[in-house]
């Protein structure tokens, strides 16, 4: 998810289709971690490296995860945020084991995991009918035509829209239930007139 907030897109979105469950998989599987976290800080690299090649059964390292982070957050005091209790995530309440994991002497049968060592990604989503939408963003003044202009041509209309210093961030989306959509790009806050003009029409 943050790897997703910093770059705004993964390497396997976008997929379309019946089979785009695989499709998703199989890019996910060929995904190295470098790849992943490329233009990052080696924090993430080192932080996606370790979690994809633990084993089915391993403990993460939550505490040597937290510390490869400590130096992106800044000093504890500019983080007013209580971490105490994060070590203890994850950890379960031990039990007795059964006569069937116990050697003869009464020691604990070592576990033994069958099967090839591979790097595995599990994904859990909920169905949902496909979304066509798309995501613009720093896109200049002058640009700003041809992107809804062309989405428009694939049907899809502007749902959000927001700027800062002349930089624009577009989502377009097939889902608004529009049929036609005007805008105006003006240098005047709030053009009255022309939206006074376009309500009449």
């Amino acid at each position: 998810t943050l790897l997703f907030l910093l770059k705004g897109r993964l390497p396997w979105q976008g997929y379309q289709g019946d089979n785009k469950g695989y499709l998703v998989c199989k890019k996910k599987m060929a995904t190295s971690a470098e790849m992943l976290c490329r233009y990052t800080p080696p924090a993430f690299r080192q932080f996606t490296e370790s979690v994809v090649n633990l084993k089915f059964d391993e403990e993460p390292k939550y505490e040597a995860y937290m510390r490869l982070f400590e130096p992106l957050c800044g000093p504890p005091v500019n983080r007013p945020i209580l971490t105490e209790g994060a070590a203890k995530v994850g950890q379960k309440r031990p039990r007795e084991p059964s006569e069937a994991e116990l050697l003869d002497d009464g020691a604990p049968r070592k576990k033994v995991r069958l099967g090839l060592p591979a790097t595995q990604w599990i994904t859990v989503y909920n169905a949902h009918r496909p979304m066509k939408q798309r995501y613009h963003y720093n896109v200049a003044n002058s640009r700003v035509e041809q992107h809804v202009e062309k989405g428009n041509d694939d049907g899809l209309y502007i749902s959000s829209v927001a700027c800062c210093q002349e930089l624009w961030a577009l989502i377009m989306d097939a889902g608004t239930g529009f049929t036609a959509q005007v805008y105006n790009l003006t240098q005047q806050f709030l053009p009255k007139e022309w939206i006074m003009e376009k309500w009449e029409e």
